[in-house]
């Protein structure tokens, strides 16, 4: 085996038939080059697989193809570097590379690239050729001679070589491509290379050619500009932009007070000297149009006639007498005194009971716009007031945006959710609506964009709430309450066969269809089907069904069908809710039966009691809140401080006895003052062992000396027990006032016991005799 100096290369690989500048300044390549030079010898050139190891290790730290190469020409360089200028000859394969007496040598054995001459080859070496012609035209990195050379090559391996030896990839790759005997293949492996680089000097040149537009346009934009704010100085206050004659026309058209219009007028000045397409210019712009879109003069003719009010809020709902009595009454002093301020309305009740379609109705029967204001979930000042123009995407505030949308100056707006509003580090949104909702400020109204004061004083606004408690006290202060109660079993049976049966059959296509709904049905539907004080789930029940009907219609082609309790599971499937029944007549001991009032009506709460073990003690649980847990320690309050009355002296509980009451359904949260009475009883039961009536149900705060208190929600608990099918109650004496709202249907079957006190009213009544 032949053997001849070597030099490792850095990030270089060599070509047979190339001659290649290289730069030696290493000690041994040095030495090994200056022997090479000096005996006249070929020298072994092959790349180091890393080229920062400043010395490689022989001969693992080299690629193991390399090229034999004849010295042209040596020049010692400023730096004590040597450039060598050499040509190679043939690819070689590298065999014991070594360190010997601080020169590098190696073994090594010529390996010849023969192909035969096919037109397959000759195909592939054109198109080869004429891929790297397409680079270097793409590029213009190539030097028109070298294709010359190129093209001027007769062997096809040389051809290769030649195009690999400048192409534009890293020295692994054209490490791949020497030491790739097979010339066949290394023309794929060149095309696939060149087929890469094609398409990414393509990509290259697109994009330079956009920057290259791009910079145009802004030089062109850039120079139209500087031109026509040229012209603005020659021709001076004698040159208007098109959008600001517009402006202009508009604001002359426009009906506003003298403050604003002068106010605008400044800022149409300052426009007329901004750049056209300037961020500024398009800042007051949209300020300008925006305040000269408010209805700041215009108001809509309003309907004082209050039969036709009252004919429109009854076709549209069933009951809610208060509520339509307060708007009749209202339009009547609207129409004695047409100079009256504004009104503010909330109404509170569970959902479900029509209080956003009755503020449409309301609009209506007034011949007022109506806009509809979502409030849950606020929790930024600025969504009511507005953002200051100073900031970024500004904007005015949600009740100048219903102005705006209203078009007048005197809408019905309702501000929905009320209640759902919460405060954050942004501000306190509830106390931005003291401003909107106060007849005394809102004349003044002052919105952060608008910056002028706009009068809300003829906007009739109406909130809905579903808990008046999350309400701040000075907001609430402001509003004028009507309380929505829970519908009946009758109201809602009256509104589905009245309302939600005709609307529902006409949106699902079943309109020319005659169907029969028993009244049993409906009751069914509303008792075993939704839980609810309203009838959003009864309407959406009512949907389910005739969805089923569509179907049945469609595949059985039926015109007519009845739906009675027999075949209603047919189309809703099982019941969802086990109607609230009594359980059981005989007494219990420690078991009462409450009254309740929940965000879906009235209901009975059972509290449980029992006596355990301990000193004395009193426990709860059913995750109450925190009036209840003070309910239950007046409750055992008063009967410890009188046991003679209730012949307790001389019972040793409180020296070894504990009592635990519990509310169920433990997941639900509980509070209020209302179970105090129902608390006491339970207590009084478990300490005597007397059993309590359990077709009795009771509601009512007690003190800690024994009086009776009113509570609220008294028609809606009284029909919760009627529900249960409890037909006797106890209530507070000074709630005898509520008992007028009670309907006429269920009173009939309800006996109302009215307590002052719990000893002399409550006792006699709860305990079997």
């Amino acid at each position: 085996m032949n053997k001849l100096p070597f030099l490792p290369t850095r990030d270089l690989v060599i070509f047979p038939g190339i001659v290649t500048p290289i730069y030696v300044g290493r000690d041994l390549s040095m030495n090994t080059l200056e022997e090479a030079v000096e005996k006249k010898e070929k020298i072994i050139f092959a790349m180091q697989k890393d080229p920062l190891v400043e010395e490689p290790k022989l001969p693992e730290d080299i690629h193991g193809v390399g090229v034999i190469a004849t010295i042209l020409q040596t020049i010692k360089m400023p730096n004590n570097t040597i450039k060598v200028l050499v040509e190679a000859e043939n690819r070689v394969i590298i065999d014991n590379a070594r360190i010997a007496e601080e020169k590098y040598e190696a073994e090594y054995t010529v390996v010849h690239c023969e192909v035969e001459a096919s037109k397959e080859m000759s195909a592939l070496k054109r198109k080869v050729i004429k891929s790297f012609e397409k680079y270097g035209k793409l590029t213009n990195r190539l030097n028109p001679d070298l294709m010359i050379n190129i093209k001027g090559l007769k062997n096809i391996n040389d051809v290769f070589d030649a195009i690999s030896s400048n192409l534009p990839v890293e020295a692994n790759k054209k490490q791949s491509l020497l030491g790739n005997f097979d010339v066949e293949k290394r023309g794929y492996e060149i095309l696939e290379v060149l087929g890469k680089e094609v398409e990414i000097a393509n990509l290259e040149k697109q994009i330079d050619e956009k920057v290259k537009n791009k910079i145009n346009e802004n030089q062109k934009a850039y120079y139209i500009k500087e031109k026509i704010n040229v012209m603005k100085e020659e021709l001076g206050d004698k040159f208007v932009d098109e959008d600001i004659i517009e402006l202009q026309e508009k604001l002359k058209k426009a009906k506003l007070p003298k403050d604003t219009k002068k106010r605008l007028e400044i800022e149409l000045k300052k426009l007329s000297k901004m750049a056209p397409y300037s961020a500024e210019a398009t800042v007051s712009r949209t300020y300008i149009e925006t305040v000269l879109e408010l209805p700041w003069e215009k108001s809509t003719k309003e309907i004082l006639d209050i039969k036709k009010a009252s004919e429109i809020l009854e076709r549209d709902h069933y009951g809610l007498k208060d509520v339509k009595d307060r708007i009749l009454d209202y339009l009547s002093v609207k129409k004695l005194n047409p100079n009256m301020k504004g009104s503010i309305l909330c109404l509170a009740g569970p959902p479900g009971v029509g209080k956003t379609s009755l503020a449409k109705s309301i609009s209506e029967a007034m011949g007022r716009s109506f806009v509809r204001v979502s409030l849950g979930g606020v929790r930024d000042e600025a969504e009511i007031r507005g953002h200051r123009r100073t900031y970024i995407g500004s904007m005015p505030g949600r009740i100048i945006k219903a102005m705006k949308m209203a078009n007048s100056k005197n809408p019905v707006i309702l501000l929905d959710e009320i209640d759902k509003m919460s405060n954050d580090f942004k501000g306190d949104p509830a106390s931005a609506m003291l401003e909107v909702l106060d007849p005394e400020q809102n004349i003044h109204f002052e919105d952060h964009y608008i910056d002028m004061p706009f009068d809300l004083s003829k906007v009739f606004f109406i909130a809905t709430a579903n808990d008046l408690r999350s309400i701040p006290g000075p907001l609430r202060d402001r509003m004028e309450i009507i309380n929505l109660s829970s519908y009946t079993e009758f109201e809602k049976l009256h509104i589905a066969k009245q309302y939600l049966i005709k609307s529902t059959q006409e949106e699902n296509g079943l309109k020319k269809i005659k169907i029969d709904i028993s009244d049993n049905a409906i009751l069914k539907i509303i008792d075993e089907y939704t839980r609810e004080a309203g009838v959003r789930n009864l309407r959406r029940e009512i949907a389910s069904m005739f969805r089923k009907v569509a179907r049945e219609v469609v595949e059985k082609k039926k015109d007519k069908l009845t739906i009675s309790v027999k075949n209603l599971e047919k189309y809703l499937g099982k019941v969802k809710f086990r109607p609230e029944k009594l359980k059981e007549k005989t007494g219990k001991v420690g078991v009462t039966n409450g009254l309740a009032w929940t965000a879906v009506g009235g209901t009975t709460l059972e509290v449980q009691g029992v006596m355990i073990p301990g000193k004395g003690g009193l426990s709860l649980t059913g995750t109450l809140g925190n009036v209840m847990k003070e309910s239950a320690q007046v409750a055992y309050t008063y009967i410890k401080a009188n046991l003679n009355k209730f012949n307790l002296e001389n019972n040793d509980f409180f020296e070894k006895k504990d009592i635990h009451l519990h509310f169920p359904e433990g997941a639900t949260p509980k509070d209020g003052p209302s179970a105090g009475i129902t608390i006491t009883t339970t207590i009084l039961s478990v300490l005597t062992g007397k059993k309590i009536r359990q077709d009795i149900a009771m509601t009512g705060e007690i003190t800690i000396t024994g009086e009776v208190l009113a509570v609220g929600g008294i028609k809606e608990k009284v029909i919760g027990a009627h529900r249960a099918g409890i037909r006797e109650v106890i209530l507070p004496d000074e709630n005898r006032v509520d008992s007028d709202e009670i309907p006429a249907e269920i009173a009939k079957d309800m006996k109302i016991y009215y307590a002052k006190t719990y000893k002399e009213d409550v006792e006699p009544l709860v305990f079997e005799k």
